[in-house]
């Protein structure tokens, strides 16, 4: 008996079910690994607040009037004099020496700081991309977990400011994986019914990310303890690689099928499900061949129309989206220091279910539509508020409630972007996306600190982001119920053809003519006539994605109205 791709699904939810305990767990070893993404405090380095436990070393001969963090003035005169050595209490209980501390330099080197680090990931969200869809994302995810536990253990103990902000710049190059590529693991192995729902719980830690990631570093007393802690759990996250397997999808585009037959059939092992020793994954006919041979780099994909209007709209999508974001974040920490974060997780949680329970009848795209309609109208009160000079309690509400509907926003385009992209350039567009998201922030910081704007220039400015990402969001196309592209043309939604490169399972060796037939000629568009041949080379043209559809749209509404004034 074979085992037949359907026209909605891949070869491994053919064999191994929508859902079993191999999935679960490789979608919580995914959420594990995403872990790291919470502990980088380098990120929002600024914000962070002087460390404690942290001693100035003043000699002994000295007499003391006056000492701080930074500085110390002599008892017998007037003048203070700028600290230089210090006693930081590592793990709260030793105490070791330090000659540089980067919170008694200018506050702009903490920015700094800020930026290189984004810098950093900006270069690394690109690289890991590449090896990610070259040479596999389990390698990817290897390295990185591993420059995390190195890179952490060498800045706990650095005592230099250009080694230090070098260490920074290397630490967020060679750890930038733990930032999305554990969503296709996930992503990949996951059923078109459930993709959502394991995407949603390996984008947790992200999120919470978001919420926590400066609250979180101020709980330890200061940076050389966080780090150790985090690098204590980086070296913890060494034991998940022996459980973490190399997506099957991506080894069957890069002809990897023996190593794709291996891990499914471990897979069936954990779901429960006995294959036959002799289990083959074949492509389903010729054509496949051809889609295999094919060769796509990052520009030549850009020459086909409806791939490029969706790149472009992606990445355009991820800049605006963080500099948003970064704009909310910061208003929230600055003025809601103390108390902002309940309120934003309060709203989060509250907002979650409410978007949890709308998704049963609604499509990701219109709940994105939603909440960023949420965003700007939040934005746009701030306006009304400040321009009228109201002093009213609601305000200290309202940019919390921005910033939860804005988490639920980077929540949701989680879950679409990597599912718009054919697999063979996934990972390297989901990090461009990644990339672009950082120089929005890097951007909304510098235009932030240096105050180059009015604060409520800067509010109609986000209120107006809002309407542009509701716009952009005309021309990305549903995901819901879709299997993921794995060629080029699979990424135009809006052809009427099926997948055009389809793998069969089969549980013996020696499959009937019946079922031969069945495998090379089961694979059409359902909306085809049924005598039409995947593999015919009479291929429908793809309809045009974008704005040519808002334009179409407006133009067979003006036809209709002419019309209907003509018959009156």
């Amino acid at each position: 008996m074979s085992i037949i791709g359907t026209i909605y699904e891949d070869v491994t939810t053919d064999v191994l079910g929508h859902i079993g305990s191999w999935q679960w767990l490789v979608t919580f070893i995914s959420a594990t690994l995403m872990v790291p993404s919470m502990l980088n405090q380098y990120e929002d380095m600024f914000l962070l607040e002087p460390p404690r436990e942290i001693e100035c070393d003043v000699s002994a001969s000295s007499s003391v009037f006056n000492t701080s963090l930074c500085t110390y003035s002599v008892l017998n005169g007037t003048k203070v004099y700028k600290c230089t050595t210090w006693h930081v209490k590592f793990l709260w209980m030793i105490w070791f020496k330090k000659s540089w501390l980067i919170f008694c330099d200018h506050k702009i080197k903490l920015l700094s700081t800020t930026i290189i680090c984004r810098l950093g990931l900006v270069f690394g969200c690109i690289i890991f991309g590449l090896i990610a869809d070259s040479f596999g994302r389990k390698l990817a995810i290897s390295i990185d977990v591993v420059a995390e536990l190195g890179f952490r253990l060498i800045l706990t103990f650095c005592d230099s400011e250009s080694w230090f902000l070098l260490l920074i710049f290397l630490r967020s190059l060679f750890a930038s994986a733990n930032i999305y590529i554990k969503f296709f693991a996930a992503c990949e192995i996951a059923s078109s019914s459930w993709r959502t729902l394991l995407n949603a719980v390996v984008s947790i830690p992200r999120m919470l990310s978001a919420v926590c990631l400066v609250p979180l570093a101020n709980v330890a007393p200061n940076s050389e303890t966080f780090n150790f802690i985090a690098c204590i759990f980086s070296a913890s996250l060494l034991i998940l690689l022996r459980w973490t397997p190399e997506s099957p999808q991506w080894l069957l585009y890069n002809r990897g099928i023996p190593k794709a037959e291996k891990t499914i059939l471990r897979a069936a092992k954990i779901n429960g499900i006995e294959l036959c020793s002799d289990f083959k994954i074949r492509p389903v006919n010729h054509r496949a061949y051809q889609c295999l041979d094919e060769n796509w780099s990052c520009v030549s994909i850009l020459t086909t129309h409806n791939v490029r209007i969706l790149t472009l709209t992606v990445l355009v999508f991820w800049i605006f989206y963080f500099f948003l974001w970064s704009s909310l974040y910061i208003r929230v920490h600055n003025e809601q220091q103390y108390y902002g974060l309940l309120k934003t997780f309060c709203f989060m949680v509250i907002l979650g279910f409410i978007n949890w329970s709308l998704s049963k009848n609604l499509k990701i795209k219109m709940l994105l539509t939603m909440n960023l309609a949420v965003i700007g109208a939040a934005s746009t009160a701030l306006v009304f508020i400040n321009l009228l000079k109201f002093n009213i309690p609601v305000t200290n509400i309202i940019s919390p409630f921005a910033l939860a509907a804005s988490i639920i926003v980077h929540a949701l385009i989680l879950n679409i972007t990597p599912r718009l992209f054919a697999i063979n350039i996934r990972a390297t567009l989901f990090g461009c996306c990644y990339s672009c998201g950082h120089l929005g922030s890097m951007i909304c910081y510098l235009i932030v600190i240096f105050r180059t704007v009015d604060k409520v220039i800067l509010v109609i400015v986000e209120a107006g982001l809002a309407v542009l990402l509701i716009v952009l969001c005309c021309v990305l196309p549903d995901v819901d119920g879709r299997e993921l592209p794995d060629v080029m043309e699979d990424m135009d939604y809006f052809s009427e053809l099926t997948k055009p490169l389809r793998w069969a399972s089969q549980k013996t060796s020696s499959p009937s003519r019946e079922e031969i037939e069945m495998r090379v000629y089961s694979f059409g568009s359902a909306k085809h006539n049924p005598s039409t041949r995947s593999d015919s080379n009479d291929r429908l043209p793809a309809k045009r994605i974008g704005f040519v559809l808002i334009g179409s749209f407006f133009q067979r509404l003006r036809n209709s109205i002419l019309c209907q004034d003509s018959n009156t």
